[in-house]
């Protein structure tokens, strides 16, 4: 709490107005709270952050607030590319990435926390804002906006194709994720890279967290043989939180008798309070679409029924909770010539360096609606990239 305190006051984030002028405003101050997060390394160690937030849902001025968020898809492209090309990646942490921007409305007003600084931690203290805060609804567009200017400006070429994606012509490539940047490189380019680190950090408050070993919740394990991903350090919570950290093993992600067709009365039950089995879908997708493709079709399939499930779709949700705390270990491994998945061993399947693509669908198999249910796989080397 003290170093963020710190950097919002280093950084000029807002003016504290006097009783006087705090009775005088034009629109009423949105309310702050403090955000705690403690943050899992693969080592097992923790570190913890601090964030002072605005409650957002207090804001009612406020102008355009779209700004685009990496694909997850182009992530794994990268993770590909690195392999196949024997490239290294760093992994930085933009501390004030949020911090710096001057917003472009000078009738914003908050009230702090009552637990701030010292001398300041007197209730309903009102501050004006010069610059953005968490939770602030433009502030993603305005990180954006301020940040793509600068790597531009450094040689980098910002793709076509994801737009948080940048590359120069000696083979740096940079992915951008809100505040956390990974950036890409052959061995060669090291001394070049080090002074992309050194503009950077010039500009913003830079964590250097290289080389990188955990990146959106992606545990990555390179080794000789080839490189391993996996999301134990994830897993492992959310089996905790739903109460299936101490079950028995299984080894499929969905029982065969679970029935999930609607089409028929089977006696199912439909649930009154869907919020529950909503969370449960949303905490195992990052993870089917992350490392885990093993259970992306039952994902799939039972997040056709999240505004309705019925008592088998909650029971089916579970046991994929279940199957991934039986299987936590298990890692996505790339080597030089194909992608396998499962403890240590994997079932390889050996690609040139071509880009293909195959797809699978059941041709309107759902009795229900007639609706076809499948997916394409998309390789790059020795890796899917979708």
């Amino acid at each position: 709490m003290e170093e963020e305190s710190t950097s919002i006051l280093l950084n000029h984030t807002f003016s504290t107005l006097n009783p006087q002028e705090a009775q005088q405003l034009p629109v009423k101050p949105i309310g702050s709270k403090w955000v705690y997060k403690t943050q899992h390394n693969p080592d097992g160690s923790t570190w913890y952050k601090a964030r002072l937030v605005m409650t957002g849902c207090e804001q009612t001025y406020f102008s355009k607030t779209y700004a685009a968020t990496g694909k997850i898809t182009t992530f794994r492209y990268l993770l590909c590319l690195i392999r196949r090309y024997r490239c290294i990646m760093d992994h930085l942490d933009v501390v004030t990435a949020f911090l710096n921007l001057d917003i472009d409305n000078d009738h914003i007003y908050m009230t702090l926390p009552e637990i701030w600084l010292e001398g300041l931690n007197a209730p309903k203290i009102v501050v004006r804002f010069r610059k953005a805060l968490y939770s602030l609804k433009h502030t993603p567009r305005l990180s954006h906006d301020d940040i793509n200017p600068f790597l531009l400006s450094v040689g980098f070429t910002r793709s076509l194709a994801d737009p948080n994606l940048y590359y120069r012509s000696d083979g740096i490539l940079l992915y951008l994720y809100v505040n956390y940047i990974s950036i890409s490189y052959p061995a060669v380019a090291t001394k070049v890279v080090t002074e992309v680190k050194a503009k950077l950090s010039e500009k913003y408050k830079i964590a250097n967290l290289s080389p990188a070993r955990k990146f959106l919740g992606i545990e990555l394990h390179p080794d000789g043989a080839g490189d391993s991903r996996r999301q134990k350090s994830y897993i492992i919570p959310i089996c905790r939180q739903f109460g299936m950290d101490n079950t028995h093993d299984v080894s499929k992600p969905i029982d065969p008798n679970v029935i999930l067709d609607l089409t028929y009365d089977w006696g199912q039950k439909q649930l009154t309070d869907i919020t529950d089995n909503q969370a449960v879908m949303e905490s195992v997708m990052y993870a089917a679409l992350a490392t885990r493709p093993d259970i992306s079709y039952v994902v799939a399939s039972l997040s056709r029924y999240n505004s309705w499930p019925f008592t088998s779709h909650t029971t089916a949700a579970e046991g994929v909770v279940q199957y991934l705390n039986s299987t936590a270990d298990f890692r996505l491994h790339y080597n030089g010539n194909g992608i396998g998945i499962g403890m240590g061993i994997g079932i390889a399947i050996e690609f040139g360096n071509s880009f293909e693509g195959y797809g699978d669908f059941d041709w309107a198999n759902d009795s229900a609606d007639r609706k076809s249910q499948g997916s394409p796989v998309f390789l790059v080397g020795p890796g899917a990239i979708k």
